[in-house]
């Protein structure tokens, strides 16, 4: 089965920039709402239940300013991400306690795991690279944050054979 990737769950329309928000409840709200119209018969406070039950548990605010609200949603029938930039940094509850400004949500099926796992993983390692958080952060619009986020990530060993696993990216922004 084909590993998922950020393209496979993300569209241009679920990525907003300069969002006006004033709180992780009003984010959450927010990001629900964009990812309801990702399928047919989805329901925004469905989505923010699910969101605001994994929150419950823990902040998915992952420092630097980054927040990975994640969950599964029965009603789901394939994974699905949307992406906001914030206008301005909020309370996010974050283990650093810096303010919030991007965010990445994703949801997937019930025993959706494997894929959840890989996207989050994708996720952690794209928001991990300083020069991507920089770019996403000064993106001026939301095509070229969409291009950002889901360029394609390959193995050293796609270029040069060499079977080392170093990440690197290709392409223009």
């Amino acid at each position: 089965m084909k590993t998922l990737t950020i393209a496979d769950i993300l569209t241009p329309e679920r990525v907003k920039l300069d969002q006006e928000c004033s709180s992780k409840k009003r984010a959450l709200e927010l990001v629900s709402q964009i990812v309801a119209g990702a399928q047919e018969g989805l329901e925004a406070w469905a989505i923010f239940d699910t969101l605001l039950a994994r929150e419950r548990l823990g902040s998915t605010g992952v420092g630097r300013g980054i927040a990975i609200p994640h969950g599964k949603l029965p009603a789901l029938k394939a994974p699905v991400g949307a992406f906001m930039r914030l206008e301005n940094g909020i309370d996010f509850d974050s283990p650093d306690g810096v303010p919030v400004s991007l965010i990445f949500a994703i949801l997937v099926p019930e025993g959706g795991e494997e894929a959840h796992l890989a996207i989050l993983g994708q996720l952690a390692r794209r928001f991990s690279d300083p020069e991507f958080c920089t770019a996403i952060r000064q993106a001026q619009n939301s095509e070229i944050a969409f291009s950002l986020l889901t360029r394609k990530v390959a193995s050293v060993e796609d270029a040069s054979g060499s079977g080392t696993q170093q990440e690197h990216e290709h392409g223009p922004p």
